[in-house]
């Protein structure tokens, strides 16, 4: 993990050497056994992480300010189509040699380890629950009778027309209907 390890003598040079940018594939990011993920969206293995930062020396340790942004993919809870979208945050962490949890993060004598802040700062900036490709023109082809999202629809009280994608499901019969059904 040599492309999120930063030298400490960068900062201690006469002229230090503050910024600090890395491109780096995300497979290097692990959560666990598998890639970055919250719920259906992750940051998959091929997917380019991008860490802008700059680095400074405070009496605590060393902070580091800037930005970090990769790619995400899911699927979109609507039409179920790959969706991908970007994420990035702004970050101002503070790295010292006694860490306090949820704090800070481990300052090692040699080198920064930058990896579990840009891993928590991509975790914390994936969306959460539903993801809809609806914002883009990627549903567009879904007719707005099936959405059931319609204001005149909610206005007049009417149902929405049956979803063809439903049909197997509405043709299923359970034990208790036709208890029912032969009485």
């Amino acid at each position: 993990m040599s492309e999120l390890r930063v030298p400490l003598e960068r900062l201690q040079r006469p002229e230090p050497l503050r910024n600090w940018t890395a491109d780096f594939d995300a497979s290097l990011l692990r959560d666990g056994d598998g890639p970055l993920q919250v719920g259906d969206v992750s940051v998959k293995a091929g997917n380019s992480v991008r860490v802008e930062l700059i680095l400074d020396q405070v009496r605590e340790g060393v902070v580091a300010t800037g930005v970090i942004s990769t790619t995400w993919n899911g699927d979109c809870s609507r039409c179920l189509r790959p969706v991908e979208g970007m994420a990035t945050t702004e970050v101002e962490e503070l790295f010292e040699e006694h860490p306090r949890e949820g704090e800070s993060y481990p300052l090692h004598q040699e080198f920064i380890d930058l990896e579990p802040m840009v891993r928590d700062a991509i975790l914390l900036e994936l969306p959460v629950g539903v993801v809809r490709c609806v914002l883009t023109e990627e549903c567009s082809d879904m007719s707005p009778e099936y959405s059931g999202d319609t204001q005149e629809e909610a206005d007049s009280g009417a149902s929405p027309a049956a979803d063809p994608r439903w049909a197997p499901l509405q043709a299923l019969v359970f034990e208790e209907e036709e208890d029912h059904r032969d009485t």
